[in-house]
């Protein structure tokens, strides 16, 4: 007789249908898109936040309205400013970066009120906004926070010399 090295069919089998119950279990745990994608996201608008800020700004500048203040924001085409910098309200910095139909009644008598466009959740507290996107937020008629999960803080300029701070945090992305 011969003696013939190699494997057998069912053990080749058998193999590969390991493989595969391992490959459907284990790969969702290290193959994430959904996180990359909502993280990007986050970054993005910081970006965009940034930008829009820096172009009201540079308006703001030209037209010498740099004396906004939180409690009476001065209006630069269109946009609420505080320090020059949009404000941070939906006629400020949401206007500003374009993020989509808003309403002004998350920033009237109840600042905690969310208010959200198809895409991005805001909420208001005190001079601060938190936005989120939409797909992150599992219940947007509750507020965002300062404790927040994947979401974009946007304080308001402390002076006309000082940026507002823009901060992300991509922990619950």
């Amino acid at each position: 007789m011969r003696n013939q090295k190699g494997f057998t069919l069912i053990e080749l089998i058998i193999v590969i249908v390991v493989l595969g119950i391992l490959a459907v279990t284990a790969a969702p745990q290290f193959i994430n898109f959904s996180t990359d994608a909502r993280t990007s996201t986050v970054k993005g608008l910081k970006g965009a936040l940034q930008g829009a800020a820096q172009t009201v700004y540079a308006k703001a500048a030209i037209d010498d309205d740099l004396d906004g203040t939180s409690a009476t924001p001065v209006p630069v085409n269109g946009v609420a400013t505080v320090n020059g910098y949009p404000a941070a309200s939906a006629d400020g910095i949401v206007k500003a970066a374009s993020l989509g139909a808003y309403d002004t009644a998350g920033s009237s008598s109840d600042p905690a009120v969310p208010f959200s466009s198809e895409d991005w959740v805001y909420t208001v507290v005190g001079t601060t906004i938190y936005i989120a996107p939409a797909e992150s937020v599992d219940d947007t008629s509750t507020a965002l926070s300062s404790d927040g999960d994947c979401q974009v803080n946007y304080a308001n300029a402390a002076d006309a010399n000082t940026p507002p701070a823009i901060t992300i945090d991509t922990s619950g992305c």
